[in-house]
Parts: structure tokens; sequence; C-alpha cells
């Protein structure tokens, strides 16, 4: 097992740096310190994302990592965007050093994480003496009694300390320690597989006062988009940083990635007035009901076209079905719209033919199995979650739509939604997309009103 290797490895060059500098000489010289450690705590409490920017020049899964810039441009880099900086000093698997954390403590003020596999009340002492403000402790290496011990030595030390878990019964240990920081590593210590689905299913257990991370496997604009909706104070970010020749731009992207709000979808269009009021309001996307004469905000072909010559350009068009066959879908096509939205049944020839994006629309009582079969198709870029009865201007039940698992798909939460309750849906759901039709109109299916989408944008934007 890699993890036990790595342990081994340690403990061999436990000898050999005791033998440089004894236990007893290592210790006097950490109580002897007078550094005021940076709080790597009150780096990551902030509101909004926090980012651990880690240095490293190799892992057991990746190898040797190719570095595109020098150390000291890097740090620079970091030092301009990211929270607090974490340091491999794992000789033999990381290809790390404690000198590589010392050459950064020269040239950053930023909280500096040491990231190792301590084993031992040496290495604790050794992070206080090379300049650390933290270190990393790794439930799966110690025992109950071994984390408290170095718990407590770190803090006595003035070191912050994150815990860091890969399951529920570490994330009990890291809890019932009281640690004020844990870590999930989304990457599995025993077989080195990642997944982000860890971070999401651990988070539901860490109280709001304790700081979470997330860390490994983050390496996409979607794993950023995924996280956010964990609720994660901040993210450790390895790899896609050292394989950066520009990992500034890449951070603050991501930190404004973090804080976007959700965009804004008003349904069920009938008039130029209702197009020229939504271009007024700036909204995202826009739907327009087609072959369903069931619906009041029914549109005929002809009429939507002219509805959408009066759009601006930058909106998103959403075609609303039921059950559409092949002959409404190609009309659909040839009209101008951008996206098609289906109720009902979505058939597989449908997906087949059509050149444009999908989005699937389902009440909350969908099965993951659905969701993850539909969410395989590449056209399928994401779910409307509506009401029972879509356009009836209920609710759906918010608490079961956020359950379940999208595939990193675009999120559209429909269903009653108004300016006085889209801020509590967000909170709850944490949909990409809102979606209001009843909500902003002056009466039931009938027109859009200019006050009521004035004020439901607010809410969402601000």
């Amino acid at each position: 097992m890699i993890l036990d290797d790595i342990v081994k490895d340690k403990r061999n060059r436990l000898i050999e740096h005791k033998n440089k500098i004894s236990e007893e000489k290592m210790k006097e010289m950490a109580l002897a310190s007078k550094r005021i450690s940076y709080s790597f705590y009150d780096a990551l409490a902030k509101n909004g994302l926090s980012i651990i920017g880690e240095f490293k020049k190799a892992s057991p899964s990746m190898g040797i990592i190719q570095n595109t810039i020098e150390l000291m441009n890097r740090i620079d880099q970091y030092n301009q965007s990211v929270d607090a900086i974490s340091c491999l000093t794992e000789e033999d698997h990381f290809h790390g050093s404690a000198g590589y954390l010392k050459e950064i403590r020269e040239i950053s003020s930023l909280p500096i994480l040491r990231k190792d596999f301590i084993i031992d009340e040496y290495q604790i002492y050794e992070a206080k003496v090379i300049g650390a403000d933290a270190l990393l402790l790794i439930a799966a290496i110690l025992d109950d009694n071994e984390m408290k011990r170095f718990y407590e030595l770190s803090y006595r030390l003035g070191l912050d300390v994150l815990v860091e878990v890969h399951d529920e019964e570490e994330m009990e240990r890291a809890l019932s320690l009281g640690a004020k920081i844990i870590g999930v590593n989304n990457r599995n210590l025993k077989d080195f597989t990642i997944s982000l689905d860890t971070t999401k299913k651990l988070k539901r257990m860490v109280p709001d006062e304790i700081i979470f991370v997330s860390e490994s496997g983050v390496t996409t604009d979607r794993d950023i988009q995924y996280l956010k909706y964990c609720n994660v104070n901040a993210l450790l970010i390895g790899r896609a940083f050292m394989e950066s020749d520009q990992p500034m731009e890449l951070a603050n992207r991501w930190k404004s990635i973090y804080l976007s709000k959700p965009k804004v979808k008003i349904c069920g269009l009938t008039s130029m007035e209702d197009a020229q009021l939504v271009n007024e309001a700036g909204v995202d996307y826009i739907g327009i009901v087609l072959f369903y004469p069931k619906s009041k905000r029914n549109c005929s072909l002809e009429h939507a076209k002219s509805i959408l010559e009066q759009l601006d350009s930058t909106m998103q068009k959403v075609a609303v079905t039921v059950s559409p066959s092949l002959a409404q879908i190609e009309q659909i096509e040839i009209a101008g719209f951008d996206i098609l939205q289906v109720h009902g049944d979505l058939e597989e020839k449908v997906l087949e033919t059509t050149k444009l994006k999908i989005l699937k629309a389902f009440n909350e009582d969908v099965t993951q199995e659905v969701v993850e079969r539909l969410a395989s198709n590449d056209k399928v870029i994401g779910f409307v979650v509506d009401a029972t009865i879509p356009g009836s201007g209920k609710n759906c039940d918010w608490n079961k739509v956020r359950q379940y698992d999208y595939k990193e798909k675009l999120l559209v939460l429909a269903g009653g939604l108004t300016d006085l309750n889209v801020q509590e849906a967000i909170e709850i759901v944490h949909p990409d997309i809102v979606d209001v039709s009843s909500g902003v109109e002056k009466e039931y299916g009938i027109g859009k009103e200019r006050n009521k989408i004035i004020n439901f944008i607010d809410k969402v934007r601000n």
C-alpha cells in the first residue's frame, strides 16, 4: 500500500535527521524561537473562497512535475493571489525538503503549511524552526492518542493544524479531537484515486464554525463550480498551479467563479413588451413555450420568431417543449433558438439528431439513476428541476433538489420562485440558474411586469 511505504520511508529519514540535529537540540531551538506565526486559521476564515497554493516537485500519482516557472516567480504570484502556501517537505515520494520551506519563508509573509507525513514530535518542533505557521496531521496514519498529542503540541508552539481525513470514521475522530480546521483529501491515499464527491459527502458532517478545506483533484472551472455548492471555506490546490505558468491568473479566476451569482432565466415570454422588459433588465436566459396549447403561455412558432428578433443577441434563447417530435425540433432549430428545454419524454432519436443543447426538465422526485443516464450524454447541458405541475407557480421541495448529484451539469431551479423566496432557494439549493415565470407576471399566464422582474433580479444578484 502506497501510504504504508511513505510512512516506512519517513521513519528511515527521521533517523538521518536526528543524527544531524538531535531531538533535544531541535526542541531547544523551537522553544527558543521568538518568531510569531502568521495565522493560518485567519487566512482561511475570511469571507468568500480562500486558496492554499501548493509548492511541490513531484507526487506518487503524477511523478515529476514539469515546472514552467521557478520557485521565486511562483511564490511572487502566490503572494499576489492566494491566502496561504502549502510546501511539501517529504523527500522520497514528493521530492520536497525543509529547504524549500525556508526559501519560501524568506520571500513570503503568507501563512505557510508544512505538508508532510507527521509521525514524530521531532517534525513538529522542526516545523517551528524552519518557519512554518501550520502543519498537516493525517488521520489515516495516526491513532487517537498520537493525533491528540501532536495537535496539542502544535498549538503550544503557536502552530495551527490542518487535520486531514478521507472518510466518515476519520471525520468523527477529527471532530472529537476538536479540530478547528479540517481538510478532506479527495485523493484516496491508499490507492490515489480522486473523487470530489468525498468533499460533498463529508462536508455535511461539519459544523459551520469549523474551517473546511477541500484538497486535491481541483483542476478545472467546473470543479470550482461543483465545490462552490459544497460550501467549502478553502481549497488546497497543487497540480493545477504547479503545471501553470500563470497561477495568479488561475487563482483569481477561480475566486471569481466561486463568488459568481446564479444566472437568471425569465420563462414564458409571450409578447414584444415582454421582450423589451427582459432586454432592459439584462437577463441571461429567456424561455418561450412552443407546441403546447394547454399552456396559457404557448406561442406559435411565427410569433416566437418575432419575439426572438427583438431580443439582445447575448441572451440565451430557450425553446420550452413537452415531448417534442423530430419535426417540431427541426422547426425550432431553424427559428434560431440556442437551447431545447424538454419536459415529458426525451426520445433517443431526438438526442441523436438535434443540433441544439438540451435542458431536461423533471420534478424533485426524479431518481439518481435517471439523472446519471441523461448526464452521460454530452448534448444534455443541464437539468431544470420544477414543481410537479410546471408553470403552476408552486414550489418544488428545495431540500430534495439539493440531494441529487447532477454530475457537473447545469442545475436550473424552477417552480414558484418570486422575489420573496428566491434568496432562500439559492441558499438551500445553490443552482447555476434560477428560472422564473409566474413570479414576475401581471396575472397568472398573462404578461410580465417590470417591477417584479427588477425586484427578482435584484434579489438574485445583490
